[in-house]
């Protein structure tokens, strides 16, 4: 077994944080059904998952987890965060829906690709190891897995497209929308709470992206404090948007819906 280190740490709070945040999106949602509360819910589940196949993966290796922790996080929590956003600012025509539905689609396209037509073993895992270098050594640059020294073929090339689309489209619909929602609060002087929350939300979407851009440079030290105060601001700018009384908007000064809306 693993001695206890750093990223192990704060990967099981990223973990206690995100599951909680879930579940009270998610419980929101039941009680108020409303696609934005759905996709956030989903995407607060992955990131809860992600993180918590990182604390599984610390101890003991499991090809399943080992996806699963890399479809989350390469590919669907961005996207899923984004998606909510995306449904409370593009309130006019189909285009939320659409884009949706796309989401769904490249979600079923990708998760059985990656959790079963990718052959995983644990020549380059080892306790405590960093998850950032186990995916290198267990994956080659263009997807190919790695057994033994030896690349039997590509697996996760496919996948890994996605990934950069995957990422982008998340991070500038939740960063951007918490930006413009902050910024149009700020500009009618009222709701200062929500002014608040979404720069934290904003704040909090960047940090695991920028430790994903890090990781690319070759640096992963950031990766895991990266996820783990994301997940803490991202939750905190959410309860400050939704339980923290605010003043009521007069009617010539309507605003954005915000994720607890």
């Amino acid at each position: 077994m693993s001695s206890i280190s750093l990223p192990l740490v704060l990967s099981v709070i990223s973990s206690v944080v995100t599951f909680i945040f879930a579940f009270i999106v998610l419980r929101r949602w039941w009680e108020k059904p409303r696609p934005h509360l759905l996709a956030w819910g989903i995407g607060l589940f992955l990131y809860f998952l992600g993180s918590f196949s990182q604390v599984v993966l610390a101890f003991v290796w499991s090809p399943l987890f080992f996806a699963l922790w890399y479809w989350c996080g390469a590919l669907m929590v961005p996207a899923w965060l984004g998606q909510g956003t995306t449904f409370l600012l593009v309130r006019r025509g189909s285009i939320a829906r659409n884009m949706m539905m796309l989401l769904i689609l490249i979600s079923i396209m990708t998760l059985p690709w990656t959790l079963f037509l990718t052959p995983l073993n644990a020549n380059g895992w080892q306790p405590g190891k960093d998850m950032t270098q186990i995916y290198r050594d267990e994956l080659a640059p263009d997807g190919s897995v790695i057994h033994a020294g030896i690349m039997s073929g590509p697996s996760t090339g496919t996948v890994r497209i996605f990934s950069p689309v995957m990422n982008v489209w998340g991070t500038v619909a939740l960063v951007g929308g918490a930006i413009y929602s902050a910024y149009i609060f700020r500009r009618k002087n009222i709701m200062r709470n929500r002014v608040v929350g979404n720069w934290l939300i904003a704040f909090g979407g960047l940090l695991p992206a920028l430790g994903g851009a890090l990781i690319r440079l070759g640096d992963p030290s950031f990766k895991y404090i990266g996820e783990m105060l994301g997940a803490i601001l991202i939750f905190w700018g959410f309860w400050l948007t939704t339980h923290v009384p605010d003043e009521e908007p007069t009617p010539s000064n309507p605003v954005p819906q915000t994720a607890g809306d």
